[in-house]
């Protein structure tokens, strides 16, 4: 059983159970006039449209609708934004991987109160069953705190290649880096990507010195994480070959 589960890490083969489904996106504009701006703001949401029962759309589709990307209902989204000219000011989505009854899809949200900002949110989908993909379900939680090492002295290198690079000073390097570590929090946030998995480092750096910001992605191909693999989560959940 291991090896024919090694043996399909290693497969190119298709190793989900259905196939991919049918993406549009929805547009929303909200409008923004005072003395000094005249702004529009377009918010782009994913909606799944085909390719799967409704049932299983439906259920989908609560994963993707502005209330769970956004925190927020669209309508008080678009409402603060033409009263405020602030909150959540636009947002766009990528398709990371839709194909073999996997649906992996990160969005850009962009937001402005005292500085403009910016996050992603990652939203990992089970075709077969509608439900969200935990990493979990591809990882052995208890091999959560040796990958987080693993990639912890991933991200670590990049803090030090940075401040040579950048020629950052004591102070800036403090208030940058310090005790800034990838933990097993930071797998909240994972895309499912061609043979592998993208994991996402937040620095959260202020505004001032956001422009210090290290590489935030992490590719581990399959090979890398082969040792680590939930074959019972994978093959009880995403119902592998």
């Amino acid at each position: 059983m291991k090896t024919l589960i090694l043996l399909l890490l290693l497969s190119s083969a298709n190793i989900f159970a259905t196939e991919s489904v049918k993406i549009e996106a929805k547009k929303y504009m909200a409008f923004f006039k005072d003395d000094f701006r005249n702004d529009t703001a377009i918010y782009n949401l994913p909606v799944v449209t085909g390719g799967v029962s409704k049932d299983v759309m439906d259920k989908l589709n609560t994963y993707l609708s502005a209330d769970s990307i956004l925190g927020d209902n669209i309508d008080s989204v678009l409402a603060w934004y033409h009263q405020t000219g602030a909150g959540q000011v636009s947002c766009d989505y990528k398709i990371k991987y839709n194909q073999d009854g996997a649906l992996s899809i990160s969005v850009y949200i962009e937001t402005l109160g005292a500085y403009p900002d910016d996050y992603y949110v990652d939203v990992n989908l089970n075709l077969n069953t509608g439900n969200r993909i935990l990493l979990s379900d591809i990882i052995l939680k208890e091999s959560f705190k040796e990958l987080a090492a693993k990639l912890n002295k991933v991200v670590q290198k990049r803090i030090k290649d940075k401040i040579k690079e950048e020629k950052i000073g004591a102070e800036d390097e403090d208030l940058a880096f310090k005790d800034k570590k990838f933990t097993i929090e930071n797998f909240e946030q994972f895309s499912i990507v061609k043979d592998g998995i993208m994991f996402y480092m937040d620095y959260g750096l202020p505004h001032v010195i956001k422009a210090f910001t290290p590489d935030e992605e992490i590719y581990m191909s399959r090979n890398d994480l082969i040792e680590y693999y939930n074959s019972e989560g994978v093959l009880k959940d995403l119902k592998w070959k």
